[in-house]
């Protein structure tokens, strides 16, 4: 018995390998057939009629590949993104979950007034002394006030006056721009 599961296992396998070899080129398909031969190496994967099992891991596969999708795009959408000129747009799918999408593109305005904010935290940054560009970095770069401090070689509360008055400048720049 269970060497006959065995052949059926490997049938439904030499499908699969026909079907990628036949089948479309797209990434999609081939991760589909990927999965579906990982999944015919499972213990737990028993039939007595290789055309169902195959039939049976592509339906799987797809599965697979559809819930790894949306937890991957779930799971991003509760990341910081590392640039703050990109925004996800947020919505959601037929089924009521929650769909994520990347806006990448960056208009020329964007930048212009980006770098120009940035020329202007930089100017200021430099005026509040030799710590102020490195608490700058600190904050675009998302490091502790702790770490910054030790790099710059000043106290933590130093860091965290400096980092106060470079967002407080943001601030004034923000407002009086709009």
């Amino acid at each position: 018995m269970k060497l006959q599961l065995c052949h059926v296992r490997i049938d439904a396998m030499c499908r699969l390998y026909e079907l990628q070899k036949s089948g479309p080129r797209t990434a999609e398909f081939q991760d589909q057939i990927d999965t579906a031969l990982n999944l015919a190496l499972g213990e737990k994967r028993a039939a007595e009629n290789p055309t169902y099992l195959c039939r049976n891991l592509l339906r799987d596969a797809r599965r697979t590949n559809c819930r790894s999708q949306q937890r991957s795009r779930e799971t991003a959408a509760g990341r910081p993104l590392a640039d703050a000129r990109h925004r996800r747009l947020v919505g959601y799918a037929p089924d009521g979950s929650v769909n994520a999408e990347l806006i990448t593109y960056v208009t020329p305005e964007e930048l212009a007034v980006a770098d120009e904010l940035i020329q202007n935290l930089s100017s200021y940054a430099a005026a509040l002394g030799t710590h102020g560009p490195v608490c700058l970095r600190g904050i675009l770069q998302g490091e502790t006030a702790a770490a910054t401090a030790q790099r710059a070689g000043v106290s933590v509360a130093t860091v965290e006056r400096a980092r106060r008055a470079l967002r407080i400048y943001a601030e004034t720049l923000a407002t009086s721009e709009s």
